[in-house]
């Protein structure tokens, strides 16, 4: 089967030499996720699984579960990254299937809202997948908006700040940071940022803050 230049980047990372720009800010984003990650983990959206890996490294982190919708990067991550306390399987985060992994306290969705023509829905289910006082960690490419084509491989699109916002608001409350290489800072406004990123907690519980 032939592959998307998307899938190949997130079946074969290791094939990326070592001071690749993008394998680094990659990994820039699963350590900022892995200083945060606690209890039960979900990487939603997993890829080759070497995020996964990194996020089961993390002190606070028990079992680490990663999904994906490919068969390919689940088989790969299986292979190489599966262990004790760290699985992966085949899920099609829009189907449903989240409700049979059960709730999580920590939930990690890295670059695929933009992948998805709703990702409203993803984020409904992702919401309701965290356990009370659970947090989501969320990013995505900053863009020019919905109503623009990307031009980025499987990208359906990039948002832009402000509907990245307005989606997260209508589910949960959050802080937002911003990426530039590999520093990942709260977001300031008048700074150049290519990529977004939020954590957040379901807008329905008490304890408020993010």
């Amino acid at each position: 089967m032939r592959r998307s230049p998307g899938e190949r980047a997130r079946l074969e990372p290791m094939r990326h030499r070592a001071d690749h720009g993008g394998l680094r800010e990659h990994l820039a984003r699963y350590r900022f996720c892995a200083e945060r990650v606690r209890g039960r983990v979900l990487d939603a959206g997993c890829g080759s699984g070497y995020g996964t890996h990194l996020l089961a490294s993390a002190r606070a982190a028990g079992e680490v579960v990663g999904l994906d919708r490919s068969a390919d990067a689940v088989a790969y991550a299986a292979a190489h990254y599966a262990g004790p306390g760290v699985r992966f399987a085949r899920a099609d985060l829009l189907s449903g299937a989240l409700a049979g992994w059960g709730q999580f306290n920590t939930i990690v969705c890295l670059e695929v809202l933009e992948h998805l023509p709703a990702p409203e829905r993803l984020l409904s289910g992702l919401d309701g997948a965290l356990r009370p006082g659970g947090r989501l960690i969320v990013s995505t490419p900053l863009g020019r908006g919905r109503a623009v084509a990307s031009g980025q491989p499987d990208h359906c699109f990039q948002l832009r700040r402000d509907e990245f916002e307005r989606m997260l608001h209508a589910r949960f409350v959050f802080r937002l940071f911003g990426q530039k290489g590999e520093t990942i800072e709260r977001w300031r406004p008048g700074h150049r940022y290519f990529l977004m990123l939020a954590l957040c907690r379901s807008r329905w519980e008490r304890d408020g803050d993010a």
